[in-house]
């Protein structure tokens, strides 16, 4: 039970923790995506989504029918399409110069029930309805929860005339955004990350999942100026009560006017504070790391190591011998500061490290990835994750087809849940596939992250249509689809055994 609860929470994290995607879309012309919750009666739900997560319209695309319905769905999925095409070009329809990747419109698919259906859908829209070429990069993201948060008082007050069913999607492209803002609008339990959930005791799991919510807050901290209330009352030290009143307090100008608050005291000032950002005030300390009651030190050390806040380039990274030497300047820079300020050389060392990552990468969530990517790199045959691979063509789009294909290679995946013998992958069918880890080579399975995108190799399918799945490049032979195939672990053996399903009522 004990390992349960701490694989869930361990799961959580790494959710909470996956890297932006908005903040890959900064300065790229992606200023919008289009985000969609698929269905099949219902239709499916749209939202244009700015890369900052404003939502510009929602719309429902129904295709469900005879050959005319679906050509309108078609017809309306290439019209949403054009227009985010439209904002990411600042007004004009189409993109001037040499098209490449990075021109690819970005289209964010819930993994729910009837996504097979809408990724064909758009194939056929961006090849056979589109005046203008469009090519589309589709990423998928894990729709469990979005209708537990759509029927929220937050989602209500921000969309007001619309119906729960409508707005799901916001959250599935927020979620591609912006895991750990909107993530943690949804009860922990709702997010499909654990296995044997229904087994373990209720108090203790909600106990750990609260506190491992409130870790990942406060290793990445909040902007108290735009984050949510979902988020800042998730803060070290901040009671709802209290949260509420800081929300209500905004906009503030700098973490003293966190004690204007009332019943904010100095104890909860204190320990809150380093948490807290305040961009934007007279005080550029206040949008660091760095605890206020270190700020004298920290303003000594960035004269004394001749760093400014705002320039990244006046750090010094470099190569393995530069960093050796930056790190013997900064035990000298240490031992001076203990001597003039009389702290431990420990303290003056961890400010340092403090104002290093607030000025050259101060979203821990960009600094967590690397070490997939590093291990993938060092071999010659892996290569990074997805390089050189695509989606699930439509051709084989079924088990079926499928199991007549094998091996099926270099396919782009997306983890959804980590266990100790390996990560379940959704490669774009009902079924996920696992990616057993005797099947990772230079790879380590702690660094795989909840939501990351992975290449894969389709490798063998079952009797009973469980999928196994190889990391791509490495090149697994294809494997016997006999008895032994029928034992292999599946995330969706029992209802009690594996996270939310995929499927749910549209």
């Amino acid at each position: 039970e004990l390992r349960a609860i701490e694989v869930f929470c361990d799961n959580l994290s790494k959710a909470f923790l996956a890297p932006p995607a908005s903040q890959m879309m900064m300065g790229t012309n992606k200023k919008a995506l289009l985000a969609l919750d698929p269905g099949f009666k219902a239709g499916i739900k749209c939202a244009i989504l700015t890369n900052e997560g404003k939502t510009l319209s929602l719309d429902t695309v129904k295709f469900v029918g005879g050959a005319s319905e679906r050509d309108e769905g078609k017809r309306q999925l290439t019209s949403l399409l054009e227009r985010v095409q439209q904002v990411s070009n600042g007004g004009s329809s189409s993109s001037s110069g040499t098209s490449s990747d990075s021109d690819n419109i970005c289209v964010v698919l819930g993994n729910g029930h009837g996504a097979r259906e809408a990724r064909q859908l758009l194939q056929e829209a961006t090849t056979t309805h589109s005046a203008n070429n469009l090519k589309v990069d589709i990423h998928l993201v894990s729709e469990a929860g979005a209708s537990v948060w759509s029927v929220t008082d937050a989602a209500n007050e921000e969309f007001p005339k619309e119906t729960p069913a409508s707005i799901a999607a916001v959250s599935i492209g927020r979620r591609y955004l912006n895991p750990l803002a909107e993530l943690v609008k949804v009860p922990p339990k709702s997010l499909g990350l654990g296995m044997y959930q229904h087994d373990l005791s209720e108090k203790i799991l909600d106990e750990k999942l609260t506190l491992t919510s409130i870790d990942c807050v406060a290793e990445v901290g909040v902007d108290v100026n735009s984050c949510s209330l979902a988020i800042l009352e998730k803060v070290p030290s901040l009671t709802k009560s209290l949260a509420s009143k800081v929300f209500n307090a905004r906009p503030l100008k700098s973490r003293k006017e966190l004690l204007k608050v009332k019943g904010l005291g100095d104890k909860t000032y204190e320990n809150a504070a380093a948490f807290i950002r305040v961009s934007g005030g007279k005080e550029p300390l206040d949008n660091t790391l760095v605890h206020p009651e270190s700020y004298d030190l920290a303003r000594w050390l960035l004269k004394e190591l001749q760093w400014k806040l705002n320039e990244a380039t006046s750090v010094e990274k470099g190569s393995v011998d530069s960093k050796q030497k930056q790190e013997g300047k900064w035990n000298a820079v240490a031992k001076k500061a203990s001597s003039k300020f009389t702290v431990p050389e420990d303290r003056a060392l961890s400010v340092i490290e403090q104002l290093f990552f607030s000025i050259t990468s101060p979203d821990p969530r960009t600094r967590n990835n690397s070490s997939f990517e590093s291990a993938a790199s060092s071999s010659s045959d892996v290569g990074s994750s997805t390089a050189g691979c695509t989606s699930l063509s439509s051709d084989v789009a079924t088990i079926s087809r499928l199991r007549d294909r094998l091996p099926h290679r270099s396919i782009i995946g997306t983890i959804r849940n980590v266990v100790d013998f390996g990560a379940f992958v959704d490669f774009g069918l009902e079924n996920d596939g696992l990616l057993h880890r005797s099947k990772l080579g230079p790879i380590s399975l702690g660094s795989l992250l909840v939501g990351q995108e992975v290449g894969v190799d389709i490798l063998a399918i079952s009797n009973d249509n469980k999928v196994s799945l190889g990391l791509a490049g490495l090149n697994f032979p294809v494997e016997d689809t006999g008895a032994n195939k029928r034992s292999m672990p599946s995330e969706r053996s029992s209802k009690k055994a594996g996270p939310v399903s995929k499927k749910r009522r549209k």
